[in-house]
């Protein structure tokens, strides 16, 4: 059985979903977008289940079929990472990246 991971099911479901290439060029402008649309507190929401997600030793076939199958993620990351840890490690390098400018910019 899945460990079900809300936080992230929102984000790929529905900032990655089928459309995701008609309003953005990459997938990095995506999670640039769910940035700026979120509040702080749901993005360190998901970088934390993403962070457990990661750490679940679920297996390269698991995690494929997690992301496209159980929570509907359409963005095919094998198009530009070697799996999905590596991609999932880099959306949270990515989040922690952007919250931490944003913090910044505010003081």
């Amino acid at each position: 059985m899945n460990q079900y991971y809300p936080e992230p099911q929102q984000f790929f479901a529905g900032y990655f979903n089928q459309d995701w290439v008609d309003d953005h060029e990459k997938a990095d402008d995506v999670i640039e977008f769910f940035v700026s649309d979120s509040s702080e507190d749901t993005i360190l929401k998901v970088q934390t289940e993403l962070d457990k997600l990661m750490r679940s030793g679920k297996t390269e076939q698991e995690l494929e079929a997690y992301l496209f199958s159980d929570i509907g993620c359409y963005y095919y990351y094998r198009s530009e990472w070697p799996d999905g840890l590596t991609w999932l490690r880099h959306v949270v390098s990515t989040l922690k990246n952007r919250t931490s400018k944003i913090k910044n910019e505010k003081i």
